[in-house]
């Protein structure tokens, strides 16, 4: 008789670099539940997101497809509904899939193959975040005056402990639904296997957190970054932009700024840490750990400060590695070298639901993790973009081994030996040290796109979307938000209209404060 199919929990967080964990060689972060996760199960030592901004990570980690591919161009884009998910795969598969927490989904399908959804999003589901077309003339890329969904340098200064944020509210939300929903289906006469996300949005900046979890740390615990502030005339010009793009030039973040925002940071990674452990206990109290594979990731990383870079939009590793870890109760523990990205998740949850080979019928960008699992070996390249504000033309990573590339028709290439150079110091391309893997990694970046053609393909779709997100603000509006029935959650996060920071920082309650 066949073993039954096993549940699987994708516990997915928002903005965590892989580095900041003890599992990747973090010093500082207190995480039990996380390094429990870890000692049983396989750490994947070198996995990307597909692109350092949440709404395409997310798009082509459900999907299984480089961002481009499938039109995921920025936090404005819309993934169709037309585009298979693992959630559809799943469901085909007769598994239960459902939803709790955020996926950043744009558009009238909000639900993308999920059977369920336990919460609304955090963020608005119009195209309103659509950034300006802007890759043709620089000056216009400044999403401070032409988009609400960024990040600013006011969400540095911030740091600091807060009874309660936005962010603390939907995380309470997140887990609260997931865990009844687990309790739900110990009770239900429904015996589908269960394919449960579970999404948080820390630990996205601003960088606040409870005082509970702020104490957790002192200021003598906090590292400074490994590689310290880099003067603009000798930063790339991509990280250049950057710095003017997140209104970086506004203030001087000083040492101590930086330790504030980096104790925040891990403050908010120990509350990660305590949620996460609540949904593994209501795993194990109603027998489902026994056959509960459990996977967590992260969309994308964070720079906090390393070079005194913040937030992401770079494919600096900070901003584009990622923890991967997934444990099955008849697995060991191992780890796993090897370059891995998130695309891969999909044809891995597809093979880990037992499904017959050939199930996954279209097209997908990455293969099944589930041989590695068993003790094989990972090889090949992986493929990172970046093509939304911050970049005045597409920009593309390539790592294949230790060698990696960041090529962009607009700047000049940078090429970095990883096994060497992990801090990504010393630019190889141009040399003749770097030369032979410069020409098989830009080979591969041929051969992967058209980079003028996609330029022209984003600027076209932002503009469509800007003149549907104009049209739709005329008169009778037409919600896309997913509402659950009867719930308070509805108005308490980012709507059409509403600048990310506005809405964060109105809901911050100071300690002492009625």
């Amino acid at each position: 008789m066949n073993a039954p199919a096993p549940n699987i929990v994708l516990f997915m967080v928002d903005q965590l670099t892989a580095f900041a964990l003890k599992a990747y060689g973090g010093r500082v972060c207190k995480t039990p539940h996380l390094d429990a996760l870890a000692d049983r199960g396989v750490v994947f030592e070198d996995a990307y997101c597909n692109y350092p901004l949440c709404a395409p990570a997310r798009f082509s980690m459900m999907s299984g497809r480089l961002p481009s591919r499938i039109g995921a161009f920025d936090n404005g884009a819309e993934l169709a509904a037309s585009t298979p998910t693992f959630a559809h795969y799943l469901r085909a598969q007769g598994y239960y899939t459902c939803i709790s927490g955020k996926m950043h989904f744009m558009g009238p399908d909000q639900y993308h193959g999920f059977e369920e959804r336990l919460t609304t999003e955090i963020y608005p589901s119009d195209f309103s975040w659509t950034p300006a077309v802007s890759y043709a003339d620089p000056a216009l890329d400044d999403e401070r005056r032409f988009a609400a969904g960024v990040s600013t340098v006011e969400t540095v200064l911030d740091a600091g402990p807060m009874a309660r944020t936005m962010q603390i509210d939907y995380d309470e939300d997140v887990t609260y639904g997931a865990v009844r929903e687990i309790y739900a289906r110990a009770r239900s006469a429904d015996r589908r296997p269960f394919m449960m996300t579970v999404s948080l949005t820390h630990p996205h900046d601003p960088y606040v957190i409870t005082r509970e979890h702020w104490d957790r740390y002192s200021d003598d615990e906090i590292d400074t970054p490994r590689v310290g502030f880099v003067p603009l005339d000798e930063r790339d010009p991509q990280s250049r932009a950057l710095h003017f793009h997140y209104g970086l030039d506004k203030t001087e973040i000083t040492p101590e700024v930086c330790r504030r925002a980096r104790r925040g940071y891990y403050g908010m990674i120990s509350y990660v840490d305590d949620l996460f452990g609540r949904v593994m206990a209501a795993l194990d109290a109603t027998g489902f750990a026994e056959n509960t594979v459990v996977i967590f990731t992260s969309d994308h990383g964070d720079m906090i400060g390393e070079r005194g870079m913040w937030f992401k939009k770079t494919l600096f590793e900070p901003a584009i590695r990622v923890p991967l870890i997934i444990a099955r109760p008849d697995l060991g523990a191992r780890r796993v070298s090897g370059s891995v990205s998130l695309v891969d998740l999909l044809p891995t949850l597809v093979d880990l639901a037992g499904a017959p080979d050939g199930s996954v019928s279209t097209p997908v960008d990455g293969r099944s993790l589930v041989p590695a699992l068993k003790g094989g070996a990972v090889s090949g390249p992986v493929f990172v973009e970046h093509i939304d504000g911050g970049t005045v033309a597409p920009r593309v990573m390539v790592r294949e081994g230790a060698m990696k590339l960041v090529h962009s028709p607009a700047y000049p290439d940078q090429l970095y030996d990883l096994a060497a150079d992990p801090e990504e110091r010393v630019n190889l391309a141009g040399t003749d040290q770097g030369a032979a893997a410069e020409r098989h990694l830009s080979a591969l970046v041929a051969a992967t796109w058209d980079l003028d053609a996609l330029a022209e393909q984003v600027r076209n779709d932002q503009a469509a979307r800007r003149v549907v997100n104009a049209a739709l603000g005329v008169g009778r509006r037409e919600s896309w938000e997913f509402r659950p029935p009867s719930s308070s959650q509805n108005e308490r996060y980012v709507r059409r209209g509403d600048a990310f920071p506005d809405v964060e920082r109105r809901n911050y309650l100071p300690y002492g404060q009625n």
